[in-house]
């Protein structure tokens, strides 16, 4: 998995639409190891101790945001969204008899419904007709209420605000991964690193450990 394709699956996990879909969440979509959690390996250069301090850094501020704004603003937002109501439209027998078919949480019908209206309006009956353009309506009603509840939730911005600080948080994994070891403790580091946090099949990881171990074998005349 090349770093771009890396990204794309860590922001992934903090659009609005992939929280909307989930109750549940990790940062990056990816449940981090705890190497870089304020844990710096002992030994290490000073160069790569701070690359580590860096990412256990950005990894705070972001799970601070996502626990202190983020977590709560979600929770209003989904809490907002699930009372906004459905509208069932009257019944006709037609329809399976049932009470509740022409209603906008069913997609069957919301979709029966367009086709009716924009496809064969003279075709159909006058009755399922006139509900079909009532259910639209309805379903349009609820979908401007949707976005209202959206728009003063703030979870827009506030997606926004988690992939700047998850972008930062990348960045600062792909510094530790590109850093050049200056000793064996740093190989080893890197490479505890990497499997750790499944690093290891990451495009270009693997040439950069053999590119560590090549330059310290060549220091010492191997």
């Amino acid at each position: 998995m090349s770093t771009t394709t890396r990204r794309n699956l860590l922001r992934f996990g903090t659009t609005a639409a992939a929280y909307a879909a989930s109750a549940s969440m990790v940062t990056g979509g990816i449940a981090l190891a705890s190497q870089a959690k304020g844990v710096t390996p002992a030994g290490i250069s000073p160069g790569l101790r701070q690359a580590f301090s860096k990412l256990a850094t950005a990894e705070r501020v972001l799970d601070h945001y996502r626990e202190t704004v983020f977590t709560p603003t979600r929770q209003r937002w989904l809490a907002a969204k699930e009372a906004v109501p459905h509208t069932i439209i009257a019944p006709s027998a037609v329809w399976r008899g049932s009470p509740t078919f022409w209603a906008t949480d069913n997609e069957h019908a919301i979709q029966l419904a367009t086709e009716m209206v924009n496809d064969n309006p003279r075709t159909s009956r006058k009755g399922d007709v006139i509900r079909a353009r009532k259910l639209i309506a309805a379903n349009h009603r609820r979908a401007r209420a949707m976005e209202q509840v959206h728009k003063s939730s703030g979870i827009g911005p506030r997606c926004e605000e988690s992939d700047r600080l998850l972008e930062l948080m990348v960045e600062a994994e792909d510094a530790v991964c590109a850093y050049p070891a200056s000793c064996l403790a740093d190989l080893e580091a890197k490479l505890a690193f990497f499997q750790e946090r499944d690093l290891a099949k990451n495009d270009g990881n693997i040439e950069l450990v053999l590119t560590d171990a090549r330059r310290l074998l060549a220091q010492e005349g191997r």
